[in-house]
């Protein structure tokens, strides 16, 4: 086994898991990246490129406070790294978020400013820039919903992972749409190696920018950030299809996965299971393999209301 010299060596290659119990009705086989095995989400991986690029840029040094609008994982992701290299850490985030995330910021030393839920992500984001603006000297808005080297840490790592893994033998892909680093960035690398994979977005129904439609309500959290992000408009691989998940279907499939697959997960993961399953149904996908992401561990999702059960709970003395 090898021995890590950092928490940055156990950063990706994630396994692979074929999702066997899930599904009554799939005519193709689905597939999903573990992203929950890095050392914290599937954010682990392009916070380390955009932090080493902008380290080698230096525009990080011992006095830099490192900026971000998250929803959680991100801001995760980049704390863990502000302890192990020595920056500061501000996270600006909706008030929504679960309190297993801000506890777990907090207990990474990052400075935490809730903003109201109703902005969502777009609304720490704005006040985000806010604060770099007026701190120009100190303060680096890291900027994952624009930041180049989100998508292309996923072209340089992930996607090549899951080539690798299926050998080549990938007929669809389905991610979630949120800063949509992972999406143009494994799209990139696997429309590359063959075109006629079939890239297939998921965001929320209650809120789907990307689709064209209007910003409103969701519960889906981890995407659907209220905004149409920079990567996504530069992308040159737009979704060949996108679709719309319902909050409740994002709910009933992240249970369905722990139920079913023994693997716990957050609702981003539920919808993209819930999703992927829809295209594995599709006779035109009988026989075919179909990939896509469980992203963090629904351990971070415990408290909120409705997700999970309670359990059978029985008190002795």
């Amino acid at each position: 086994m090898r021995i890590a010299q950092d928490v940055t060596d156990l950063i990706g290659k994630t396994p692979l898991l074929r999702l066997g119990r899930l599904y009554d009705d799939a005519r193709g086989a689905v597939y999903a990246k573990l992203e929950n095995f890095n050392p914290m989400s599937n954010k682990d991986r392009p916070v380390l490129h955009m932090i080493r690029q902008a380290i080698a840029a230096g525009r990080i040094g011992k006095e830099t406070e490192v900026v971000e609008a998250s929803s959680g994982n991100t801001a995760i992701a980049i704390a863990i790294l502000g302890t192990t290299m020595g920056f500061r850490v501000r996270v600006y985030m909706s008030e929504v978020v679960s309190i297993e995330r801000r506890r777990a910021l907090a207990a990474l030393g990052a400075k935490i400013v809730l903003t109201p839920g109703k902005e969502y992500t777009r609304g720490a984001r704005d006040r985000a820039i806010a604060y770099c603006e007026a701190n120009p000297k100190t303060a680096l808005f890291l900027n994952q919903h624009g930041n180049p080297d989100n998508p292309k840490m996923h072209e340089l790592t992930t996607g090549p992972e899951l080539w690798e893994q299926l050998e080549g033998k990938i007929d669809a892909v389905v991610i979630a749409l949120g800063t949509c680093g992972t999406y143009d960035g494994v799209a990139r690398y696997l429309k590359r190696m063959n075109p006629r994979i079939h890239a297939v977005g998921v965001e929320p129904k209650g809120s789907p920018l990307y689709s064209g439609g209007q910003q409103g309500t969701h519960h889906i959290y981890g995407m659907g950030p209220g905004l149409v992000t920079d990567i996504f408009k530069r992308s040159a691989n737009k979704p060949d299809e996108i679709i719309l998940a319902e909050d409740d279907d994002a709910y009933e499939w992240t249970r369905r996965v722990a139920l079913k697959e023994g693997v716990l997960v957050g609702l981003t993961s539920g919808a993209v299971a819930w999703a992927a399953g829809r295209v594995a149904a599709r006779p035109e996908f009988a026989g075919k393999n179909i990939v896509t992401f469980f992203y963090d561990t629904g351990e971070r999702y415990l408290s909120i209301e409705g997700l999970f059960p309670s359990g059978d709970i029985e008190t002795v003395s």
